[in-house]
């Protein structure tokens, strides 16, 4: 997948009646009989007629209290929508034929999918609760938004019951909590999940000597010392380590580096913003001294600068803060990269904190579905730890699922093993706040304005401090 889900938009609840007067409703979903007619341009439909290849995969639901042969909600429709995932969007589809196929024969219940582009998903979602054009289930993000802008008729319905079903809130990453349960309630049931790791050049290493990667803040810094080449005026000409901050934000590279030196963004009951801290002046130290101090990374705020690019061009060693998808996006594009492409969990400030941050989205019901026991059954077919597995290999993405990620397939895998190690040992990215992508919006929101005031020199405290005013006078 492209890492778009975890992009802020603007979603403050004020949005809503504007988008409700000055935009249209959502295309919504459709069947195989509509594909090829009336179609958006953003949304691609399907429904479950289509069948793949794969071993099918379930969970414990209505269809295996009916008796032989009985589908309980034979004739029942549902409408699901989806975001796009993956760079060819016909194993997409191929996928969720399958999965609807599947649950068709063991329910009876048609389950007509639409695939939203992402550029229209904040809209099309926002409208959906608030009484626009909604579907039965939906595939959503920035969790509290939309259930602070739901209403008692509209909006995301409350599925407490439903996680008690799929084994309560231990089954999910603590990340798949913080996203979708608000005050107690929870709104959905956690299924993607993003988080961050080292990537490096395994010749890089060999030719440096290196023989593992580093596991603290202090070999992080002697290992790119060794990888790091200038010229005779001190320049960098290869640089040992860059910071995954395209469109010259260092926001999401801070946040990792806050938790590995045990710092949190906010209190456990995210009332009150809590990197005024120890850890928050050590993380932005080190964010700092690692481009100004020790000379192994370049100062990256040019908008244009790409580190994925720099390091498929053999300009850089290693990335602090890669994707799961940037393996594949490294040998599509360079394909003389292939076999030179590792990851680890990235280094702690003493080896012993949380390596980085995570996110999480989830599945959630829509109060206006005229069927919501069937759409509780998708749900958790979809959400099934067999589902989602699968959902996970077809479309290279990780899952909010613990026993999911702790899988063969992504702990035996060289590439995705950093990511199974660092899911069980990361915390959340994303605050659940309602004016989040106004505190954390690139490029003049707070958080990325006095991160990058830090790194041109500003001092720490005083950078903080002016942080922290601004996001009072925003609110949260």
């Amino acid at each position: 997948m492209k890492h778009k889900k975890l992009v802020a938009w603007g979603m403050a609840v004020a949005l809503a009646a504007s988008l409700l007067s000055g935009c249209g409703k959502s295309d919504g979903s459709g069947s195989a009989a509509n594909t090829n007619a009336g179609q958006s341009a953003d949304a691609d439909t399907g429904s479950q007629d289509s069948t793949g290849t794969e071993a099918d995969a379930g969970t414990n639901s209505a269809e295996d209290t009916a008796g032989e042969g009985e589908k309980p909600y034979d004739g029942v429709e549902l409408t699901f929508w989806m975001q796009s995932y993956g760079s060819d969007p016909s194993i997409q589809r191929a996928a969720l034929d399958k999965v609807t196929a599947d649950f068709k024969e063991k329910t009876g219940i048609t389950v007509n999918y639409a695939i939203n582009d992402w550029s229209s998903a904040n809209q099309k979602l926002t409208l959906a609760c608030t009484g626009g054009e909604a579907p039965d289930v939906g595939d959503i993000f920035f969790t509290k938004s939309f259930a602070l802008m739901s209403s008692e008729d509209a909006g995301l319905m409350v599925i407490n019951d439903v996680i008690e079903d799929m084994g309560g809130e231990s089954t999910w990453l603590a990340a798949g909590k913080d996203e979708a349960c608000v005050d107690g309630d929870w709104y959905g049931v956690p299924w993607r999940f993003d988080t961050r790791v080292l990537l490096y050049n395994t010749e890089d290493f060999e030719n440096a000597g290196i023989t593992k990667a580093p596991e603290t803040w202090d070999e992080l810094i002697e290992v790119a010392q060794k990888l790091t080449e200038t010229d005779a005026n001190g320049n960098i000409t290869h640089a040992g380590l860059a910071w995954n901050s395209d469109m010259g934000r260092y926001d999401q590279a801070w946040f990792s580096m806050l938790a590995q030196c045990g710092g949190t963004m906010m209190n456990e009951d995210f009332t009150e913003f809590t990197f005024n801290s120890e850890a928050g002046k050590k993380s932005l130290q080190f964010l700092t001294d690692c481009i100004n101090k020790y000379n192994i990374c370049n100062n990256s705020l040019d908008a244009s600068y790409s580190a994925l690019t720099e390091f498929m061009g053999g300009n850089v060693s290693m990335i602090f803060g890669a994707t799961g998808e940037n393996k594949n996006d490294v040998i599509n594009a360079a394909p003389q990269m292939d076999g030179k492409v590792a990851s680890a969990p990235l280094p702690t400030a003493t080896g012993t904190e949380k390596n980085a941050i995570a996110f999480s989205a989830p599945i959630g019901i829509f109060k206006t579905t005229q069927n919501p026991e069937a759409a509780k059954e998708w749900v958790k077919y979809f959400c099934s730890e067999e589902v989602q597995l699968y959902m996970s290999q077809q479309l290279n993405i990780l899952n909010s699922n613990v026993k999911v990620m702790q899988d063969s397939y992504f702990t035996e895998d060289e590439w995705l093993k950093a990511f199974s190690e660092t899911a069980m040992n990361s915390q959340s990215g994303d605050m659940p706040l309602t004016t989040w992508s106004q505190l954390d919006a690139w490029p003049d929101g707070p958080i990325p304005n006095m991160c990058a005031k830090v790194v041109d020199g500003q001092d720490i405290d005083t950078a903080i401090a002016e942080c922290l005013e601004k996001m009072e006078a925003i609110g949260y």
